[in-house]
């Protein structure tokens, strides 16, 4: 059976494909009026099944940004596969520009835990603690390659932004992890309309974008780099007055099968 072939792909295909969830997951541009933070919440479906929970909890408040997310595996895949990621990222909104300060991230599976923690220099520079240090069979990105990046929740903030001022979806966005650095590549393919549906917390007119996930640096030779580009579609919304547009839905492929995200709660706090 497909499924079962599925879950019993290595470990670090499923945690890359992780990695790739939370990065197309986290997108919120512009500021909630008058609502505070925003917690959201999306479900991740693979050949039908439920893989992935994510919460996700947005904070601006002046020239100051706060994102914080869970993931996890769930249904069955959690059977097989026990996975738990959080991350938060805090930083600066200057001249409209984001800039990071610090990431921290943590991976929990039953074969050990691991780290990264990203600081951010004034110069750009980013300086990264991780525990355990990095396989020795694993490139590491240069720090030429690291500079003046950002890290996947302040991208993905990036982006919404971006999409909220010009209307479309477009731009590259560079984007460093602590372990792997690729650039995030969007382009417009206009607007649809979701219809009301108990699988969503939103009906109405979507932005659909697409956006490739180019693989640079600190990825494995035998499974990350095939294919070198993963492609996927985002679809933005704001599903209640006054909140900035966020992802709707989600949809890419990977090694473990095709993945779909929902937006299954939105609830300012």
């Amino acid at each position: 059976m497909r499924m079962a072939r599925m879950l019993r792909r290595p470990a670090g295909r499923l945690a890359a494909a992780t990695a790739l969830l939370l990065a197309l997951q986290a997108a919120a541009p512009g500021k909630v009026v008058g609502s505070g933070p925003l917690a959201l919440h999306y479900e991740a479906y693979a050949l039908g099944f439920p893989v992935v929970s994510i919460g996700f909890r947005l904070d601006e408040s002046g020239q100051r940004y706060a994102l914080d997310s869970q993931v996890k595996t769930t249904g069955l895949l959690r059977l097989i596969y026990r996975l738990d990621l959080d991350t938060a990222s805090r930083g600066r909104i200057a001249a409209g520009a984001l800039e990071p300060q610090r990431h921290d991230q943590e991976v929990r599976t039953r074969r050990g835990d691991r780290r990264a923690v990203l600081d951010y220099g004034p110069d750009g520079r980013v300086t990264t603690a991780l525990v355990p240090p990095e396989d020795h069979d694993r490139p590491k990105p240069s720090p030429e390659q690291t500079l003046h990046t950002l890290d996947p929740l302040s991208a993905l903030l990036a982006i919404g932004r971006s999409v909220a001022a010009a209307g479309r979806c477009s731009g590259r966005y560079p984007v460093y992890d602590g372990r792997r650095r690729y650039d995030l590549v969007l382009s417009d393919d206009g607007t649809t309309k979701l219809e009301k549906s108990n699988a969503f917390a939103y009906a109405g007119v979507v932005r659909r974008c697409s956006v490739e996930a180019v693989k640079i640096a600190g990825f494995s030779w035998d499974q990350d780099y095939s294919p070198h580009t993963t492609a996927g579609h985002v679809w933005f919304a704001s599903p209640v007055p006054g909140a900035p547009a966020m992802p709707i839905r989600i949809e890419f492929g990977s090694s473990w099968g095709f993945v779909s995200v929902r937006l299954t709660d939105v609830a300012p706090r």
